[in-house]
């Protein structure tokens, strides 16, 4: 009995002094190690997070979105804290009112923690030990916490352990055994020689079971922050730990979701699929076989995004990628990147098949979306590249098939290889950016003027006014070369405002001399009609220019006001206010239009060239010059090049043409020299 009571006074003893102190030194190191793991993975999430919106969204947004989702994340009773190099506090949970607040000279005990935190963070990261005032208590504390800069931003992210909580942790576990020792005393006294035995080696027991789960957990966080984001504990007791286990995988879980997917869609995102594909291109070095990689894009996706809104861009993706779902096998690896789409198969098939695979997505995609009774069109386009035997890099790869995308923008294809002359060619691109650029600074634009022509007086009836660039050094450049560019780069629309306006000009001119009733009409670029301030503009300049508005024409593709039908008649309404006429251009080329003619407030319908020069379309012509005639609408058509053409059009009660039968776009003196003639 003696020997036993000593035995516990010395476990009680050797507690009370170094063992208590080590015990403090573990659990702190422990803790330190958490926080480290903790904030490191924390930086890398906001830094994925920043990059994935910073082209989308503004500066202030972004960090409102790194506050939000730091708020949402459990430390128990610890926060993450995310602050901008220069002091400002962009997320502070336990004090959100704080946020927004320069805190540079934040000075606690003589110390510009701060100014400190900033110093670490520029300097890579790192631990540090400083005070802080309780914000209930008011009492000043010590707390060790660790500083991570968020890469690539002017932010860092930090997180801290307060000391009082493992003098609590000691002090607690000193009286639970103080009381284990108190009760076996009195069982000792009693003669219970057995129970006490007993309870010491359920005290072992319990020791050894609470050190082997903690050293397990320990495991598994040294194991994550190794970069396996897919490792699990497993555990069988329903007990504490259960709950432990359970935790740790929920948050492995989490950080596994937001490093591979997508947090909008919930789609695998790039980090996942640079991931596969880098495994898959070591797999195929020694094989025959051909990995394909197609980025799909849909060309007129911010143009959803205006009219309907990003909520509405982002049900289209999931959408898209559900009927992705089913047209793709099992074998192809598929993930988004922003508003694109990125797949990769191995196969032995040709280019030939792998196009023919291409066009069936391109088909399946293109037919329209409902949503809410809202038929929205999206404008798929496919951009592939190829790696035989493992020869070509993850990232060169994905590159190049994003080239091929963007030259299936360019050239109106909708599904395209990549080819090695393709760089040459965006090289080129680049430079006539530049000097489209300078030409908008320098004025460097003109406009030539087609005739319109009633053939049954043989008169012109008005012109349409089309943009010339005549560079300096390389003379005229064809707007074949420079208007996708203009659209790609959102120029068009100050290019289009000056051609409404210069167009005006010219039309007052004319007017002054006599040309009372001629038409001018003018092409509105798909983005200057979805421009908010385009009515206004519109408005502006026939005040500036003090024409007759009801000899204005503006020429809309079918395609542009079919995007946002609601939009469109409430624009077309407002511009009809305005005494404008409106015309649809480039009708009948497959954008199901008619249902709503009889919504829109248009005058005219302007039969496609491809219609007129292809005689198997005879059918369509006819067609759209009789729905014309019975909804009372001017029918021209463009593109008459031969007199079989024009006869044929004659014959069908269609007299307004205009094409290089009668004549080419001319400068304004040949213009009037046409009309004098």
């Amino acid at each position: 009995m003696v020997l036993l009571i000593g035995i516990v006074s010395y476990q009680y003893n050797n507690l009370s002094s170094e063992g208590k102190d080590l015990l403090e030194e573990q659990l702190l190191n422990r803790e330190k190690v958490r926080i480290k793991s903790l904030v490191q993975t924390r930086a890398k999430i906001l830094e994925q997070v920043y990059n994935r919106h910073r082209d989308e969204l503004s500066q202030q947004e972004i960090e409102e979105l790194l506050a939000e989702i730091n708020q949402k994340a459990d430390l128990d009773k610890n926060y993450f804290f995310i602050y901008t190099n220069s002091g400002e506090t962009i997320s502070l949970p336990p004090t959100p009112y704080l946020e927004g607040d320069n805190r540079w000279d934040l000075t606690v005990r003589g110390r510009n923690l701060v100014q400190e935190m900033s110093q670490l963070s520029q300097q890579g990261g790192g631990a540090i030990k400083y005070p802080y005032t309780n914000h209930n208590t008011g009492e000043l504390g010590i707390k060790y916490g660790y500083i991570e800069p968020i890469k690539g931003t002017n932010y860092f992210v930090g997180a801290g352990t307060y000391k009082s909580n493992f003098d609590s942790i000691v002090d607690k576990i000193k009286t639970k055994v103080a009381n284990i020792r108190d009760q076996t005393f009195y069982f000792l006294i009693f003669g219970f020689i057995l129970v006490m035995l007993i309870i010491f080696e359920v005290i072992l027991i319990i020791s050894n079971y609470i050190n082997e789960h903690i050293n397990k957990v320990l495991t598994g966080f040294q194991k994550v922050i190794n970069g396996r984001l897919d490792y699990k504990l497993e555990h069988d007791n329903d007990d504490e730990f259960q709950k432990l286990v359970a935790g740790f995988n929920y948050m492995v879980e989490r950080i596994n979701n937001l490093t591979y997917s997508d947090p909008l869609t919930g789609l695998p995102n790039m980090n996942f699929l640079e991931t596969s594909l880098g495994s898959e291109l070591k797999n195929i070095q020694d094989e025959e076989e051909t990995l394909y990689l197609l980025t799909l894009g849909i060309s007129n996706f911010s143009l959803i995004n205006s009219n309907y809104g990003y909520h509405l861009g982002n049900e289209l993706l999931e959408q898209i990628f559900l009927r992705l779902d089913e047209i793709i096998d099992k074998e192809t690896t598929i993930a988004r990147k922003s508003d694109e789409f990125i797949l990769y198969f191995k196969s032995e098939a040709q280019e030939a098949e792998v196009e023919t695979l291409g066009e069936e997505i391109i088909e399946q995609l293109s037919t329209p979306y409902n949503f809410n009774e809202q038929l929205v069109y999206a404008e798929p386009k496919l951009g592939i590249a190829k790696s035989q035997n493992g020869q070509t890099n993850c990232d060169r790869l994905i590159k190049r098939s994003e080239l091929a995308l963007h030259f299936a923008n360019q050239n109106a294809k909708e599904v395209l290889f990549y080819s090695s002359d393709m760089q040459g060619q965006l090289s080129d691109r680049v430079d006539l950016e530049s000097k489209l650029r300078n030409a908008l600074v320098r004025e460097d634009f003109l406009l030539h003027y087609q005739p319109l022509v009633d053939s049954s007086k043989d008169e012109i009836v008005g012109v349409e006014a089309l943009i010339r660039w005549d560079h300096p050094q390389e003379g005229m450049i064809s707007p074949g070369q420079f208007i996708p560019i203009a659209e790609d780069t959102g120029m068009i629309v100050e290019i289009g405002d000056w051609v409404l306006e210069e167009s005006c000009w010219q039309l007052k001119e004319w007017q002054q001399q006599g040309y009372d009733d001629l038409m001018m009409s003018v092409n509105i670029a798909p983005q200057q009609f979805q421009n908010s301030a385009f009515v206004e503009e519109v408005s502006s300049i026939i005040e500036r220019t003090g024409i007759e508005p009801q000899y204005l024409e503006l020429e809309i593709t079918e395609r542009t006001v079919i995007e946002n039908v609601e939009y469109t008649i409430d624009i077309l309404n407002d511009l009809k206010e305005l005494g404008v006429k409106i015309a649809i251009d480039d009708f009948g080329t497959g954008y199901s239009s008619l249902e709503y003619l009889t919504e829109f407030a248009i005058d005219t319908l302007k039969i496609d060239r491809a219609f007129i020069h292809k005689q198997k379309n005879e059918a369509i012509v006819k067609t759209i010059i009789v729905m014309g005639d019975n909804l009372e609408l001017s029918v021209i058509a463009e593109g008459v090049e031969t007199e079989a053409e024009l006869e044929f059009l004659a014959q069908n009660n269609c007299y307004l043409y205009q094409g290089y039968f009668y004549s080419r776009p001319l400068p304004v003196a040949e213009m009037i020299e046409l009309l004098e003639a």
